[in-house]
């Protein structure tokens, strides 16, 4: 478990130095680009989330079954054999990809968004750069799950994080010369090039030494059809879910408010640094855990990493919530800005929040194979969620698909673990709800109250960014000490004081 906190700390580190750099580039971007510009780098960045699920499952049965394979010579032949099959199919799907996007740059550009000052020419190239660094980049996404199944989370978040940073400088130093997107995009397909090559040499040299050479295998791609398959599913069904609120916004809402949406929606992912962190950690330990059959030590790993994921997540989130339109203006210095855009940001980063809860229940669910579940459940959403959201939107713009978001995870949190818990862990349901759920919440927005009613309004960003700072660090104490493990704890550090 020590390495699993060392591996934690050393992601989240590396995760939160350059998503901070990131965060603190946005005012730069804003400057350089306009609100409007700046609402196709947040189509992008949702496009590019999209992608990572277009891979029909390949990513996450690699990761799996690199956890689960041992590192005899037999096991490292088949998972060189495995990545070799994987990487062949992967690259072939990064080809139609970009064609695909490359092709409707154009139709995206005149008929989707809704651009007042941009001109459809720029608008098309800027669109086909993004298109083609998605397609470089995307085989990136392969090579870092193969990675986490062999447990080098540190090193994949150090890369990671390096490229990140690099991205950042090399697209400001652009912007500063070249104000356009064009510009900014050049700066991401660079780095994403060079991303791509790093991971895959990484990847490869992490397999072991190469006795045996490595060979496409397609037979193994059948071997891992049921697995996959519902990978699929999910990622088909998730991408309707996850992305119709921006893919909607973007066409129904002039481009400068959805440019307003797209900074609240960049603060609201940033929690991903901290559930992707967590969940690179957790998934291939809870994979091995459910591989040797233990359920005590695997249902201990579930709560500790649910509790976890909760005392990361939900103060951060519940303090962004309730001083929503102080964090927009921290983050972008514009008052105008800040109080358009604060009513999305709430709606926006609590059902992050609870997305990012409900990942530790995810994650054990991949790690038995069983897919089916999150399909039915996603498929069921989808036919009440995309023509609610349409219908939000369009009632209450931004507003609306950030409810839409919010109603999605809060779904997803009433009952998941109702029907979860049935077969993988039963008798857990009730005590992952009140640790990992009820209790750190209670805590939290206790705590955060108490800072909303002392809170005295500066004009100064620094100043509100470090009285948000402080109240943060008082949603997280109070958050820690309402978990049940942290409480345990404390009683054996107590006892054994006495």
């Amino acid at each position: 478990m020590s390495s699993a906190r060392g591996a934690l700390a050393v992601t989240l580190a590396a995760r939160i130095l350059s998503a901070a750099l990131g965060l603190a580039a946005v005012p730069l971007y804003l400057k350089f680009l306009g609100v409007e510009a700046y609402g196709i780098t947040g189509l992008f960045v949702s496009l590019q989330a999209l992608v990572t699920f277009l891979d029909f499952g390949l990513g996450t049965t690699l990761t799996r079954q690199l956890a689960i394979s041992g590192r005899d010579p037999q096991s490292i032949a088949r998972g060189r054999d495995v990545a070799a099959t994987f990487e062949r199919a992967y690259l072939g799907m990064a080809v139609v990809l970009g064609a695909v996007l490359t092709l409707s740059a154009w139709f995206f550009a005149a008929a989707w968004v809704n651009s007042q000052s941009i001109p459809p020419a720029e608008m098309a190239l800027a669109m086909q750069l993004a298109a083609i660094t998605l397609a470089v980049g995307w085989p990136s996404n392969l090579y870092g799950a193969g990675l986490l199944g062999m447990n080098r989370q540190v090193s994949l978040a150090v890369s990671t994080s390096a490229f990140a940073i690099m991205r950042v400088v090399l697209a400001v130093a652009l912007l500063n010369f070249w104000p356009t997107l064009t510009a900014f995009f050049i700066a991401q397909l660079i780095v994403a090039a060079m991303q791509t090559a790093g991971f895959r040499v990484q990847f490869w040299r992490a397999l072991g030494p190469a006795h045996h050479r490595a060979r496409v295998r397609w037979q193994l791609l059948r071997d891992a059809r049921a697995f996959a398959g519902g990978m699929t599913l999910i990622a088909i069904t998730s991408i309707l879910l996850v992305h119709t609120d921006k893919l909607v916004l973007s066409y129904l809402l002039p481009l400068r408010d959805f440019g307003v949406y797209a900074v609240a929606s960049t603060l609201a992912t940033g929690l991903y640094v901290m559930i992707g962190s967590m969940f690179a950690v957790i998934y291939p330990r809870i994979s091995q855990a459910w591989a040797e059959g233990r359920e005590q030590p695997l249902a201990e790993m579930y709560h500790a990493s649910g509790q976890a994921m909760a005392a990361l997540v939900l103060p951060l989130a519940i303090v962004i919530a309730w001083f929503s339109a102080e964090s927009l203006f921290v983050l972008s210095g514009d008052r105008e800005l800040s109080a358009q855009g604060r009513w999305p940001l709430v709606f926006l980063v609590l059902g992050t929040a609870l997305n990012g809860v409900m990942n530790v229940p995810y994650a054990l669910q991949l790690a038995a194979g069983w897919t089916s579940l999150t399909v039915r459940l996603n498929a069921a959403a989808v036919l009440v969620l995309v023509p609610l959201t349409w219908f939000a939107a369009l009632r209450f713009g931004g507003v609306g698909g950030a409810v839409a978001w919010l109603l999605l995870n809060a779904g997803y949190l009433l009952i998941t673990p109702q029907v979860m818990h049935q077969r993988l862990l039963p008798g857990e349901k009730w005590r992952w709800y009140a640790g990992s759920v009820a209790s750190p919440v209670i805590a939290c927005v206790c705590v955060t109250a108490l800072a909303g009613l002392l809170h005295d309004p500066s004009p100064s960003r620094w100043v509100t960014a470090a009285q948000l700072f402080g109240y943060w660090l008082a949603a997280s104490a109070a958050g820690l000490l309402s978990l049940p493990l942290v409480r345990a704890y404390l009683r054996r550090v107590r006892s054994a004081g006495a």
